[in-house]
């Protein structure tokens, strides 16, 4: 046995993030009546954020 000390196999929270938001987009689709439109914006929205947290975290 040696004695290597293991990092913890971690995740970001990018991923979450980016389904969040096209959650968001869709509710706010169905409640204006422009589900296409809504979920496209939500769409760039999540992927700016997965950016921004990659930036911030390193992680995806």
């Amino acid at each position: 046995m040696t004695n290597e000390i293991q990092k913890p196999n971690r995740k970001g929270a990018s991923g979450l993030a980016f389904v969040g938001c096209l959650l968001i987009g869709l509710a706010v689709g169905l409640l204006t009546g422009q589900v296409a439109a809504a979920l496209l914006g939500a769409l760039g929205i999540g992927f700016i954020v997965m950016a921004i947290m990659r930036a911030i975290t390193g992680e995806w």
